[in-house]
């Protein structure tokens, strides 16, 4: 049995394997995104670095203002659409700074999602004084309750995640 489960895991917990993954998921895309930072005299840095700093300081002017859906009957079924608006006002930064996310999924009744799916909203409509629509359309893909909230996080070519400045907004 040992001999069985070496041939077949093996293969997939192997130290080699690990380290091959690390170079080609971590270490090299860090390296090529170190290069490009240090290139043209720390042009792309010194870009990242004022947008990280314009975002942050703007951050606490960023809401989630309002969130309305249209689309679903009294009587939602399974592969109906669902178009979610959110009306978000976002200070002094413009929309190209944010992402704007739907997260969606069946509604527990602690008012928690599981099996939650986070799709992105597109700018629709510029409301004046830095407040903007949000719109996009999620499937009901499942029978039961359904709930769905809105979430604003930093966008950037630059960051190696949604999560990286640790800044965010709920609906």
């Amino acid at each position: 049995m040992i001999k069985h489960t070496m041939a077949t895991l093996g293969p997939a917990v192997s130290a080699d394997r690990m380290l091959q993954d690390y170079v080609e998921k971590l270490y090299r895309p860090a390296w090529r995104s170190g290069q490009a930072a240090a290139s043209d005299s720390f042009a792309l840095a010194k870009r990242t670095a004022a947008w990280r700093s314009r975002v942050q300081g703007s951050w606490p002017a960023v809401q989630v203002e309002h969130v309305d859906s249209t689309g679903v009957s009294e009587d939602p079924q399974i592969g109906d659409s669902l178009t979610v608006n959110a009306y978000v006002a976002l200070g002094g930064l413009d929309p190209d700074d944010v992402a704007v996310e739907v997260a969606y999924g069946r509604a527990l009744e602690s008012d928690e999602l599981s099996d939650v799916a986070v799709d992105d909203l597109t700018v629709a409509e510029n409301l004046g004084s830095g407040r903007y629509l949000f719109t996009g359309s999620i499937r009901i893909d499942h029978s039961g309750s359904f709930g769905y909230t809105v979430r604003v996080l930093p966008k950037h070519s630059t960051l190696a995640t949604k999560a990286e400045l640790g800044l965010v907004v709920n609906a």
